[in-house]
């Protein structure tokens, strides 16, 4: 039996915060109920698309069960009303006013379920001067300094080649709603959790925060090295090769280091370099030694010699060299969801990993409204009822298909 299995959650959230946050609880077992407007969620024909399929969409949404309603409608209220009585948790990741204007809202919800708990994911959080603002995964990475903090020293912000902001705040979201769940084991009720994507960020600043207003550091942009200068990438034959701590090597894996990259000289016992003083003084002519060195190799060969001899490293990896991973095939990180008559879509896996308890059978993201009539066969309604449903537009049924095209 898988962690969350027994949970309910409804996903209320489109595009990748919340549909993510909902996804890690999928796939440890919760049974989440995606719901969506009659034309589907913007995600499905979100970019990359590969033959009607949104790659978007496919990473973000496996695991789920899918129910498409009007929540406008009358009939598309008592319909969510009473998804609502048998959940555990709501994820929303809409505008700050949104859950109110349809319905959704906490008050609302809890109302009719106090043992449900409501996960809001915004932007900027449900209070403070920019709450109602809009707010996509650029605009944070620009406000909370991440985009400044990144770079080359001489040139300009620079942003993470991937959605950094929107999943750190599915993922804190996951969080929120474990602490939620916990929280009503205590009392008996739910809570609602405020989550801001700006907060997420801001919160893995760590000692930044105080170098800036203690010392003056607000430009804190270090290219290939780190922050300390103490690891840095070297090219190689075919690319970099990032080697971490090297010039603080106890002295038996300094020792190893120098006979590596042809200056054992530099490890005997009159070596001014065998202090990690005066290798901090002396930083310039050991990288020049060490670039001279790894060029000679491939990136894997020189990570595997400097691994053998204790120097932590790795390779400045590209996209299909990460798939390709032994190590990350070994956790397997990367699924194969099937999709359509495609063969399969390539997704990350699950990160979180707990011994005899499974995750989930990696399911497809749900068509739109492929789980419907299951759904609301759960949930009491007849079939007369159901297809009333369908004929006044009410709730879609559709067949099961995964076309991506909001149709």
């Amino acid at each position: 039996m898988s962690i969350l299995s027994g949970i309910r959650v409804l996903d209320l959230s489109h595009y990748i915060a919340g549909p993510y946050c909902s996804q890690v609880l999928a796939d440890h077992g919760a049974d989440v109920i995606k719901i969506e407007r009659l034309e589907g969620e913007v995600g499905r024909t979100s970019a990359p698309i590969d033959e009607d399929i949104s790659l978007y969409f496919a990473s973000e949404n496996r695991n789920k069960r899918g129910i498409s309603i009007d929540l406008k409608s009358s009939e598309g209220k008592e319909i969510f009303l009473r998804l609502v009585k048998t959940a555990d948790v709501l994820v929303t990741n809409y505008g700050a006013n949104v859950p109110e204007k349809l319905g959704f809202d906490y008050d609302t919800i809890s109302a009719v379920n106090p043992r449900i708990s409501m996960v809001h994911i915004t932007g900027f959080g449900q209070t403070g001067p920019y709450k109602n603002y809009g707010a996509y995964d650029g605009i944070i990475q620009s406000m909370s300094g991440l985009a400044e903090m990144t770079g080359h020293t001489d040139g300009p912000p620079t942003y993470v080649g991937f959605f950094i902001a929107d999943h750190i705040a599915g993922l804190q979201a996951a969080l929120g709603t474990m602490m939620a769940l916990f929280h009503r084991e205590r009392t008996g009720n739910g809570r609602y959790v405020d989550i801001s994507m700006l907060d997420g960020v801001v919160s893995l600043l760590g000692f930044s925060v105080a170098e800036a207003q203690l010392h003056g550091i607000t430009s804190q942009r270090w290219g290939t090295r780190d922050r300390f200068e103490l690891s840095k990438a070297f090219p190689t034959k075919d690319g970099y090769v990032f080697v971490s701590s090297y010039l603080l090597a106890p002295e038996k894996q300094w020792k190893a280091f120098s006979e590596l990259i042809g200056k054992s000289e530099w490890g005997q016992s009159d070596s001014p370099l065998l202090t990690k003083e005066e290798r901090l003084n002396n930083r310039g002519i050991i990288d020049e030694a060490l670039s001279k060195w790894t060029v000679q190799y491939t990136k894997l060969e020189a990570f595997e010699l400097l691994q053998q001899r204790g120097i932590a490293s790795s390779p400045v990896n590209k996209l299909d060299e990460v798939i390709n991973n032994p190590q990350i095939k070994h956790r397997e990180m990367i699924q194969t969801l099937k999709m359509g008559d495609k063969g399969g879509v390539p997704v990350p896996g699950v990160a979180i990993k707990i011994p005899e308890n499974p995750v989930a059978e990696f399911t497809p993201p749900p068509s739109l409204g492929e789980h419907s009539v299951e759904i609301l066969t759960e949930l009491g309604f007849t079939e007369q009822e159901i297809g009333d449903f369908q004929t006044n537009n009410i709730v879609r049924i559709e067949e099961n298909t995964l076309t991506f095209n909001g149709k």
